[in-house]
Order: structure tokens, then sequence, then C-alpha cells
């Protein structure tokens, strides 16, 4: 037998730069029998077995961890599964590991699991070092002996301690103590080393490297009887049962078919469509579940979105192709009517292609965890867990990590960054061939991609129907939940049902829109109708600020031409506005304006008439496919899906049969061709139309309550970007423009969100700089529990601030409602002093103020911008003294003066040596980049661009090489 264990992989995060694939293909080349992973975690096991597999090599799956031992120091031993009942205690033994910190190697010992001590790092090579003291020496070898474990030994990885070893090892023979011979791999080649020692430097354990060790992979390691006899006894078949759906436990003894089959019917007669064309899908549908085996899933998914909605948790319209199925329409899960937009259940489940259903569900970000606990409390702790995320090294994260390595000037990283990028790595190493460059590329090309650390899958969870510590190893995860240590891939190839739950920032806004409107509820919001013309009026007019999907310039442009005038529109602008099918829109436009068209063939009309000809839906693509050549729908999304991935191998003949089908159905050559063509022209282009839908009555909903609720509309958008203060100020400006004033903060009204009151708009507490979440909550609740602060005495005694807080609350304006000056209330700001002129009636209290300019740069500190001590309060008169206009009006190429603040600058050097600055300038309710170019740069001192200050600026509106405007100023004059 040929091979070795204690082979480690890139998953060892940090410790190995051995790339699994390489590392079994290199196996393979060296025509290893076996082939061991035997990492400190389980990441990569599944990758490795299966690798190992397609290649004929046998896979030996072990687990490297740390005991501690009777001096109170580690030991490594390597625990390897004998059989899967040895793999199911390995997983047991990793989560104990991973989540209670076990140490003991007492408690690892189970059933079918080799055991063998790494002679490298053992107590028995520690003692023997510092006393060979025989009677601890013997009592630890009768340890290992009682075990049938055995000694790894390495005459490689560590020469210096050859001899000890060898020492030790004759010792240990008069035991009867077995010894066999490992290699500890961590590194594919030799000049490899490099890389290796950056990870374990940027790791920090740079110190526990020797020169002379060696972790390369060994083309032709020992072998010894032992090993044989180790290799021998493992017998591993894992990962061959493929199914683990959870069954829906609440069917209250019906079969899961039949309670689906009620619930849906029951939704029929609900949503009033319980007519024979509805009755006939929803049959169809149910029959392909059914058979499918997926009744469950449908049953699990109506549960938690149940749970949600009884709940008062906002849940999406729908996404992805599952709003093309009428099941999930009548169980709830989706608002989407399939048959009333033509959506395609075999786009969702294709009876022809089975793989695991996939519905994603959207929830508002503040309250997905509410339902991932129900599906934790209902299918138990071990049956529900997190997903394991793989952040990796990439360019300039590889280069900025490897320069502190390498001590490369700061100066030079984003230049190599650069080069990087623009050659790429195998040029430049042979180019730096002879260069001190060389030593550092070839170390980050290597470190490109590998792991670098671990996170948690934004929105998968995993639901199983056996627990998870028999199939998956598991660590600690957030919330309360275990995690994977698998990726999504991998569960998902092991039959893993994996389900998205997303955190939608939109539904959180929503709700709080709905919460804000008398008298509004969620069900009111999915009543709300499709054709109020208001709406339509503003989409018209690009007025698409905070609307989901909308905010982006080019999509308020292309939706200006448009002119959007029913909600099919929406649904085609989302589905156009992508890079590709963009080239679409201009023909979609002319022709919804009426430019005359004609269709490649009479029969596509039918399918093509709502999209005036252009194919905008794969299900159109779909469509096509069973009118021309009489496809199943599950025969023509397997054509769609194939078609778009270009696979050569199979056009010839997809292109073949569909030409023969289409024939046989009446066609001629020249048409059966000419469809084909355009199937395989637009089956790239063409986007899910239950997708789009889904997200257009999103879109749509939104939009309903910024036209009609607009009060309650902007506060909840502000809400959500609290923390980007530019983008803050552009909202505020916004909500001024059409009549909706912003407030400073008020102790008295504001609290961690925009509140709408007394027609104004208040700022949070929280939006103060410094003023955080746990200063804002227990403010809120005085204020609730024991009512309005009187004055400013009042809630120094209730709250008891410390002095930063309160010159935070004062500056901000929030405790302007006492009517005391600032500078009063911050020179009487300790409590003994409030408290003692409270009492003392005849003090002379200081009722004079700081200065405007104080004032003003003190409210930027802790709002980041000023609402009182605005520079711009008074800037309309200035626009008619110097004949200004203001940014909004701007045209481009246009040579305008305009009044504005410099609210951002950076000055830097061109490549011929000369200064520019570049940066943004504002002026009362918009913000624009500038650039000024050397020429013009040369006459103007810097020393005179100061923040918080007007000045009158000369220049024009032009496109800057990223084709984003900026205003090039000419010219600039303080306006004193």
């Amino acid at each position: 037998m040929k091979g070795f264990l204690y082979g480690q992989t890139e998953y060892n995060i940090l410790t190995s730069s051995a790339r699994l694939e390489l590392y079994v293909k290199k196996a393979h080349e060296c025509n290893f029998d076996f082939l061991s992973i035997t990492d400190s975690t389980l990441h990569g096991v599944y990758k490795f077995y299966k690798a190992c597999k397609k290649e004929g090599i046998k896979p030996i799956i072990g687990l490297e961890v740390k005991v501690l031992d009777i001096d109170n120091l580690y030991s490594k031993v390597l625990l390897y599964a004998k059989n899967n009942n040895g793999y199911k205690n390995l997983l047991k033994i990793n989560k104990e590991i991973c989540i209670n910190h076990l140490e003991n190697l007492e408690q690892m010992i189970m059933d079918d699991i080799i055991y063998v001590f790494v002679l490298n790092d053992s107590f028995l090579q520690r003692v023997y070092l510092s006393s060979n003291e025989k009677e601890l020496l013997d009592e630890y070898l009768n340890k290992i002996k009682s075990l049938n474990a055995y000694i790894g030994y390495s005459m490689i990885n560590r020469p210096k301690m050859m001899n000890l070893n060898k020492d030790i090892l004759n010792y240990a023979k008069s035991f009867n103590v077995p010894f066999v011979n490992i290699h500890q791999m961590k590194y594919l080649e030799a000049k490899d080393y490099k890389i290796y020692e950056a990870l374990t430097s940027i790791s920090g354990n740079l110190d526990k490297i020797d020169e002379f060790d060696d972790f390369s992979f060994l083309e032709n390691p020992p072998i010894s009887k032992e090993l044989d006899s180790i290799i021998e006894s493992i017998d591993l078949h894992l990962f061959e049962d493929k199914i683990y759906l959870p069954k829906y436990p609440n069917t209250k003894g019906i079969e899961s078919s039949e309670y689906l089959m009620a619930l849906c019917h029951k939704g029929l007669e609900k949503r009033g469509i319980y007519y024979k064309e509805y009755l006939d899908r929803l049959n169809y549908e149910l029959g392909i579940i059914h058979k499918m085996g997926y009744d469950d899933y449908f049953l699990i998914v109506w549960d938690f979105i149940l749970y949600a909605k009884k709940n008062k948790v906002l849940v999406g319209p729908g996404r992805g192709s599952a709003a093309g199925s009428l099941v999930s329409y009548c169980l709830g899960i989706t608002e989407i009517d399939p048959l009333k937009y033509g959506l395609l259940f075999e786009r969702f489940l294709n009876p022809e292609r089975v793989t695991m259903p996939d519905i994603d569900t959207d929830f508002p970000d503040n309250k997905r965890d509410l339902v991932i606990n129900h599906v934790k409390e209902l299918y138990g702790d071990l049956h529900v867990c997190n997903i394991t995320a793989f952040g990796t090294f990439k360019i300039k994260s590889s280069v900025r990590e490897l320069s502190k390595v390498f001590h490369i000037e700061s100066s030079r990283i984003d230049k190599i960054i650069d080069m990087i990028e623009k050659f790429g790595y195998d040029k430049l190493l042979e180019e730096y061939k002879d260069d001190e460059l060389y030593d550092f590329l070839y170390v980050a090309r290597g470190l490109e991609d590998l792991p670098k650390h671990i996170s948690t899958h934004a929105a998968g969870i995993i639901l199983s129907k056996e627990p998870l510590d028999d199939i998956v190893p598991l660590q600690e995860g957030i919330n309360g939940l275990l995690q994977s240590e698998f990726e999504a891939s991998d569960l998902e190839a092991i039959g893993l049902l994996k389900m998205d739950f997303l955190g939608i920032s939109n539904l959180s806004m929503i709700e709080g829109m709905i919460d804000d409107i008398p008298n509004f509820t969620i069900e009111d919001l999915r009543k709300i109708p499709l054709d109020d013309p208001k709406v339509y009026k503003m989409l018209r007019s690009g007025d698409t600020l905070g609307i989901f999907q909308m905010e982006k310039q080019g999509f308020r442009k292309a939706l200006k031409d448009l002119a959007p005038t029913c909600f099919n529109d929406i649904v085609a602008m989302l589905a156009l506005y992508r890079p590709g099918p963009m080239e679409n829109i201009p023909v979609y436009i002319e022709r919804k304006e009426g430019k005359p068209f004609n269709y490649i063939h009479k029969d596509l009309e039918p399918i093509l008439k709502e999209t005036y000809g252009v194919i905008v839906y794969q299900e159109q693509i779909m469509q096509i496919a069973k009118v021309f050549a009489g496809y199943s729908l599950g025969e023509a999304d397997l054509l769609r899906r194939a078609v778009s991935k270009k696979d050569a191998s199979k056009l010839d003949s997809m292109r073949s049969d569909f030409i023969t089908r289409s024939q046989k159905m009446g066609y001629s050559l020249d048409d059966a061709n000419k469809i084909y063509d355009l199937i395989y022209k637009f089956a790239n282009y063409g986007f899910n139309k239950s997708h789009s839908v889904a997200y257009a009555m999103f879109a749509y909903q939104m939009a309903y309550l910024k036209v009609n609720h607009f009060y309650a509309f902007m506060p909840n958008i502000m809400n959500n970007v609290i923390s980007n203060t530019q983008t803050l100020i552009s909202y505020i400006n916004y909500a001024k423009e059409r009549g909706l004033y912003t407030q400073k903060p008020n102790i008295n009204i504001s609290s961690n969100r925009f509140v709408y009151k007394k027609e104004w708009l208040f700022i949070p507490l929280n939006a103060i700089y410094s003023i955080g979440e746990s200063i804002v909550r227990p403010i809120v609740k005085e204020r609730e529990d024991n009512g309005l602060f009187k004055s400013f005495d009042d809630f120094i005694e209730r709250c008891n601030p410390s002095d930063s807080t309160l010159q935070a609350l004062v500056f901000s304006g929030a405790l302007d409602i006492f009517g005391k000056t600032k500078k009063s209330m911050i020179e009487n700001s300790s409590k003994q002093n409030a408290i003692f002129l409270k009492h003392m009636k005849n003090v002379i209290v200081d009722d004079s103020e700081y200065d405007f300019s104080y004032l003003s740069e003190m409210e930027k500190k802790y709002l980041g911008m000023n609402i009182e001590y605005n520079i711009y309060r008074n800037i309309k008169p200035l626009y008619q003294k110097y004949k200004a206009v203001n940014i909004q009006s701007l045209k481009p190429l246009e040579r305008k003066f305009i009044i504005a603040s410099f609210i951002d600058i950076k000055e830097i050097t061109t490549k011929k040596k000369e200064l520019m600055m570049l940066g943004s300038i504002a002026d009362e309710f918009n913000t624009v980049k500038f650039t000024i170019f050397p020429q013009a740069y040369k006459d103007i001192d810097k020393k005179d661009i100061i923040y918080n200050k007007l000045y009158l600026i000369f220049g024009s509106l032009e496109k800057d090489n990223k084709e984003e405007y900026s205003f090039i100023i000419s010219g600039i004059k303080n306006i004193e």
C-alpha cells in the first residue's frame, strides 16, 4: 500500500496551504492507494471523500485533537474513523470539542476509532526531555497500550528530534506499544514552504516554525506493517443515503399528501378562485409534488410562513421561481397568482429534472430570527442548523496581509495590486523572476482563494429528518443554533434540505410604515389596488428614491422613458434592467409607444404580445419550445437551461432534436431554424418572470405607500440609513423639498427611530454621535414609565447622564425644549449643581450663549449635519444677488455660478507631479462631486477652502472618466 497519514489541507485554516483538490490529484498521480485528511476541523471531509472516491483512492478520515495532559500542557492525538459508526463518533467528539471545549482524552474514548499519539507534540517527548522520569513514562505507555493506541512518529517533520524519538520508540517496544510512521503534510511542494510560513505568520504562529522542518507532500512515503494494518482495518461508506427531508409533525394523523391537498383546496376557496382552470392546475401540481416526495416540504414552509403571519411578521410576496406555483399561492407562501401572470410551475419544480424544491422566503431583518427559532423549537436543536461559509484570500487582502510579513512599504501596495489585476500572476512572475518581488508574488498567488476565516451563511438554514450530529460535523453557531462545518454546496449534495430565510431591510421599513399609518394593517397592504394612477404618475416622473430595486439613476431614467401605465410594465422593466437585456429596453419602449413590428412567426404572437415581440422572460422561451416543437414544459425547461449554459457538446444534438420535432408539428425547416436561433439568442437574456412579478409586487407596494402615505414612508427609509450620514442628509433634503421638514432631536419625543409628530420628523437619539442603544433605551423607558421630562434639572435627576452623554445631547439640540442656553446647560451640568440651582431662587444664572460658529461646529460633530445652525438657512437671497443657481438646476456643460460649501476635500498629485483637488460640495438640498484640475488649482488659495462655509463657485457639470457627473470648478470666491 502507498500513502501517508496526517495530511492536512487548506481547511486547516491558516496552518496549511495544500489545496484539497490538488492534494488528491497529486496522490492519484503518485499512484497512492490511500490518502488521509487529518485537519483540526472536519470542514473539508465531504469534498475530500468524494475526490478520493472519484480517483479510486481509499479515503482516510481523521481529526487532529489537542488534549490536556498530565503536565497541564497540550498534546496532539490523531483520531481516525474505522467505519461508519466510527465516523459518527468522530462527529460527536468534534462537536463536544467545538461547543463544550472538551480537552479530556478519556471523554474522547469511543468505539470504532483508531488513536494515534503524535510523538513530536506529546507528553512522552516532554517527559523524556525534561527529566527522563521512568515512572511517569511507564504510566503513560501503559495508558497508550490500554487504549490499543499507536505512537505516531516522523523522522522527517522534526529532524532535530530524530535521535530522541528513536530512544523513546526503543523504550516503547518493551511495552509492546505499536508505533506507526506518520507524515504531517501542510504544503504540496517544497518551494511552498514560504506560503506556509506566510500563513503561520498571518495566524500569529511564526515562532513555531523550524527551518529544518519539512511538511511537504511525500511522493514515496515509508510504509510499515503497522500502517498497513491501520489502513486495512478502515472501511468507510459515507454519504450514500441522499434524502434527509424532515417530516412535518402536525398533520393530526392524516397522511401528509392528504393534509396538503386539504389545505390547498381551503386556500383556493379563501382566495376566491375555486374554478376548473385553477383546480386542474392545482391537481397537476399536487400530483408532481407527491410523486417527487415533497409533500412535507410544502407543509414545512407553509407552517413557518403561517407562524410568521400569525405573529404579525410581514412576509414578502414571494421570490424566485416559487411564485410560479399555485400550491404556494394557495398555502399563502406567496402572494402571486401564477395563472393571472402566466407563470409556469415547471420553472420551479421540473418533473423531468429531479432536484430539491427551493423556496426562499423574505422576512424583516429584525424578525428573521423569530421565525427560525420557531423552526428550531418545532423540529429540535439537532435537526436545525446554520451553515458555514468561508472568507477567502483575494488579491487585495492577500497583498495587504503579506506586505506586513515581507515588510513592503505601504506606498507600494496599491501599485502591486494594480499590477496583479492588470497583468495576472503568471506574467508578473515571469517578469520578476530575478527580482526581490518574485517571492512576494509567488506567495500572494499561493494564498489567493485559500480559506481565511469562517463565517455564517447569510440566509441558509438546514433542516434534517435525522439528528445532524450523525450526518455532518457541527460547531457552535449564532442565535442559539448549531452550525454545520460543511458549506452549503456540500450539504445540498448530501441531500440535506437547505432553506433560505432572508432578512430584508425593506420589509422592516414597510412594517414600520404600516405601524405609522392609522387603521392600516398588513392585510390592507395585500389588498391595495395595482392600478393606482398616482403610483404610475410618480413612476413616470422617475421619483423612485427609497423604492426597492428602483433607486439607481439609470433605472429611474429608464422608467421615465418607458412611462409605465400598468403593473406588467413594472414587471418587464425589472426583468430588462440588467446587463445584456438592457440593450432591448429602447426596442421595448419604441414598440410600446406604437412603432410597428413583425413577429418572426405568427404563432409567437400569443406568447410575446405582452412584451411587444421582445423575449423578456425564461417562461416565454419554454412556451415557444412547447408550441413549436411539442416539448413538455419540463423538457422545455431542460432545453432553456442547456442552451443558456452554451454546452457545445449538446448544442448540435439539441438543435437537431428541436428541428425534427418542429417539423413533425408542421413547421418548415426554415421556420424551425429561425425559432431555434431565437431561443439560442435569448436564453441568456431571458429573466425568471416568477421572480420579476414577485419583486414588482414588492416595489409597487413601496411605491403605493410612498405616494399615499409619504409622512410614514420617509421616516422609515431614513431609519434604515441612520449610520450613513451623507445618505441621510440627502433623504432629509429630499423630504424637505416635498414639504416634510426634519427637526433636531427632542428628549421628550425622539427615540431610536425617526418619529413623525406635530408635522415634523424628529431625528432619533441614537443618530447622535456617541449615543448608542444602551443609552437611548433607559432614557425612553424612564420617559414612558414616569412621564415627560419637565425641565433640564428634572432630566439630570432622573437619568443621571455622564458628562460625555450630556454634552452630546446638549449640542445636538435634544435638550433645547427646556429653554436654557447650551452654554448654561454645559456649565451647570453636574447633578449636584443642578439640584443646588433648583433650590436657590435668587442665584443669577449666566444665560449667555456660545457664538454661531462654535454651535454650528458642535452640532455638525454630534449630528453629522446642521439642522438649526445651518449655513444654508439664509441662502435664497444670495442666489439673486450673485445670479447663481442651485446644484439641482445644473445642466451638463453649462457654465454657471453655484452657492455651496465643501463637505469633502482631497488633494492629490497627478502623474505629472501637479496638484489638484477632488471631493464633494453641497447646497441646501443636494450634493455633487467636484474636481479642480491643476491649472485652476494654481490660482486658488487652498487655505481658503474650509468646511462649513459658503462659497460662490464657478464651473460646469461634466462626466468624469467613470461616466459619473462631477462639477468642474474654474473659480472660487468667499461669501462673507
